[in-house]
């Protein structure tokens, strides 16, 4: 019972987050706060998650819920709920809003809603990650899903304690040096905050698919040469936990406005 409470609390926050994700900024500010909702789905309750997802966007659609949200599966069936939030301030606002929200859904329909994903998931979790658009390469590079670089390569990096500034440094670096090589495609840099492991570092970077990215990442090696080898040797010696996943991004789950 406490589960599904928070889950149901959660799907309020979405509904009532204060600022939009938009795809057509033509200027991303330096950083930005993300709430994000994790559900380690059982693979064989997926299809079932999905319809119910679906079905939830369907609702706010209908309902005419003014806010927005996507979503992002990973190869180890993790589908993460991604929030654009104003700030620190902005969370604690959200909880007062729940009932406007219910209401107009209708009580009734939002609870037999809510009730599809009994059984989808053992487990789930929420947490804020900060995107680093100043520390990203052309973060902009891949926003749009309408333009089908919906893959995701993720690298995630657990810095060693008291050696995070030195993370930053290399970023830096590293970014100069794609700018320098006038790279086509962008990534983006995300550190974690409340929730997270301390030290979090996730690089992001989007292509049309799997092949497709490896087929990017050959050709930037050779241009990138050994200045890019020499810099990720140098985040190894001070990263104590490293994890690839490869993820892809669900329009057809998330919520967005026409």
């Amino acid at each position: 019972m406490k589960t599904k409470f928070a889950v149901l609390l959660f799907l309020l926050l979405i509904l009532t987050s204060f600022s939009s994700l938009s795809f057509a900024q033509t200027e991303l500010p330096n950083t930005q706060l993300l709430l994000m909702h994790e559900d380690n789905v059982i693979p064989y309750m997926s299809s079932k998650y999905e319809s119910a997802l679906k079905d939830f966007v369907k609702m706010v659609s209908d309902a005419k819920i003014e806010r927005m949200y996507n979503v992002i599966q990973t190869d180890i069936f993790k589908y993460t709920v991604i929030i654009q939030v104003t700030d620190f301030d902005g969370l604690a606002k959200y909880f007062g809003m729940s009932d406007e929200v219910v209401n107009k859904i209708g009580k009734d329909k939002f609870e037999k809603q809510m009730a599809k994903f009994d059984g989808c998931y053992d487990s789930h979790r929420n947490y804020l990650m900060i995107l680093r658009n100043d520390l990203s390469y052309k973060p902009e590079y891949g926003l749009n899903p309408d333009e089908g670089l919906n893959y995701r390569h993720l690298d995630y990096f657990y810095v060693v304690p008291g050696k995070e500034d030195e993370m930053l440094e290399l970023i830096k670096e590293y970014k100069k040096l794609y700018e320098a090589k006038n790279i086509e495609e962008g990534f983006r840099v995300y550190t974690g905050s409340v929730g997270t492991e301390l030290g979090l570092f996730l690089f992001v970077q989007p292509a049309k698919n799997r092949i497709d990215f490896a087929t990017l990442s050959d050709k930037q090696e050779k241009i990138l040469g050994e200045e890019e080898q020499k810099l990720f040797e140098k985040a190894v010696s001070i990263t104590q936990k490293f994890e690839h996943h490869d993820g892809q991004m669900r329009p057809d789950l998330s919520y967005r406005k026409k």
